[in-house]
C-alpha cells in the first residue's frame, strides 16, 4: 500500500504515463506526449524501465505486455549515444539484476547518475561499505535548499540540473535507509511534479523547469516516491 501522502502524486504520475501509450494494447509508450517533439518516439530503454515500475506496483500484466513487445535484451535505439548497448544494461540494477549491468565491478564514476547506479550495484552485491562510500560522496553533492545535485561534467556542459539524477539519489537513499534524506528528496520531487502528472527532465540554474515532461524522468521520480 502506498502511504497516503504519496498516493496522489503517484496516481497522477501513472495517469500521465498512460497518456503516453502508443495504443490500447499498452505494450509500448512514447517518451513525450507532444506530437511535434523530437522525442515523441519509443525508446527501448524506457520501455524496460517502465516495466520495472509496473512490477513494483504489482501490475505484472502491464510489465509482461511491454517485455513481450520489447524484450529486455533487445538493442537500445537511443542512437548514437547508446550504440552497442542493450536496453536493460543500465536500469537493470533497479530491479536487483546485476548480470547485464554495464558498470559492473566499477568502483566509482565522476557522473552523478553512474555514481548512484554503482552504489546500488555494490549494495546488491552485499558490499555495503562500498555502497555507503558512494552514497556519502553523492549526498555531499546534494543541495537540500535547492533540491539539486551539484552539476557533474555532463550537466555543466548543458548548464542544467537533471531531475532524474535527484530521483536516483532518492532511490539510493531508500536502499541505504536514510529516511531523513529520502523524505526531503521526495518532498522536492512532489513540489516539482508537472500539473500533467509527469516530471520535466531538467531545471535551469534559476530552478525553473526546462523542457517537457517525459517518461524516463517520470518513472524514476515515481520509483523514488514508492515505499
Amino acid at each position: 500500500m502506498i502511504p497516503s501522502i504519496y498516493n496522489r502524486p503517484v496516481e497522477k504520475a501513472l495517469g500521465f504515463i498512460d497518456t503516453l501509450r502508443v495504443d490500447d494494447t499498452r505494450s509500448e509508450y512514447y517518451e513525450v506526449a507532444e506530437l511535434e517533439h523530437s522525442e515523441n518516439r519509443v525508446y527501448n530503454q524506457s520501455q524496460y524501465l517502465l516495466s520495472i515500475l509496473f512490477r513494483k506496483i504489482g501490475r505484472n500484466d502491464l510489465a509482461q505486455r511491454i517485455r513481450v513487445r520489447h524484450p529486455p535484451e533487445e538493442p537500445d535505439n537511443d542512437l548514437p549515444r547508446r550504440k552497442g548497448h542493450k536496453s536493460n544494461d543500465r536500469w537493470c540494477i533497479l530491479e536487483g539484476d546485476t548480470k547485464p549491468f554495464y558498470l559492473a565491478n566499477r568502483i566509482n564514476s565522476s557522473f552523478n547518475d553512474e555514481k548512484a547506479l554503482i552504489a546500488l550495484y555494490w549494495l546488491k552485491r552485499n558490499r555495503r561499505q562500498a555502497g555507503e562510500k558512494l552514497w556519502n560522496e553523492l549526498y555531499s553533492r546534494y543541495d537540500p535548499a535547492k533540491g539539486v545535485l551539484q552539476m557533474d561534467k555532463a550537466d555543466a556542459e548543458r548548464d542544467l540540473y537533471p531531475v532524474y539524477k535527484v530521483a536516483l539519489l532518492g532511490i539510493l537513499a531508500k536502499r541505504i535507509g536514510n529516511v531523513e534524506a529520502l523524505m526531503d528528496i521526495q518532498r522536492k520531487l512532489i513540489a516539482r511534479q508537472h500539473p500533467s502528472g509527469g516530471w520535466q527532465t531538467d531545471r535551469k540554474t534559476d530552478l525553473t523547469p526546462d523542457g517537457v515532461a517525459n517518461l524516463e524522468t517520470t518513472v524514476l521520480s515515481t520509483l523514488a516516491l514508492l515505499p
